[in-house]
């Protein structure tokens, strides 16, 4: 069975710019067969520690994943994400959030998508979908 996820981003500002923006993105992914939305939490603090929070063995190319920081926190409870095991592409501060396409492959080669935190049990929202 497949299902169809959409992703609507909107960004709109009267007073940012001497123009006023509007910008609104749809992006439908129309046969997603795997997938969903968790809430991992996130007991490692350093790389060497991370959680594996997407296995690329379960994905292929084309998958959408959407992460979020719940914390309300402003410092101290970042989450870092990691496609190479060893590096933070993507760092979230308390509130932040991404949506972004993963091939569930570095370079080539199949990686998986790992976080670590500042803090122990911070928490991660996350949905792939494939």
């Amino acid at each position: 069975m497949s299902a169809t996820v959409t992703n609507t981003l909107t960004i709109t500002s009267s007073n940012l710019t001497t123009d006023v923006i509007s910008l609104s993105v749809v992006n439908t992914m129309a046969s997603a067969t795997q997938g969903g939305m968790t809430r991992q939490k996130i007991v490692g603090i350093a790389p060497g520690s991370a959680v594996v929070i997407a296995d690329e063995d379960l994905y292929t190319p084309g998958a959408k994943i959407w992460l979020y920081n719940p914390s309300t926190a402003t410092t101290n409870e970042k989450i870092y994400v990691s496609f190479d095991s060893t590096t933070d592409q993507i760092i979230l501060s308390g509130g932040d959030w991404a949506i972004i396409p993963w091939s569930a492959s570095g370079s080539g080669t199949p990686v998986d998508l790992e976080a670590w935190s500042e803090v122990t049990n911070n928490i991660l929202e996350f949905g792939i979908f494939n």
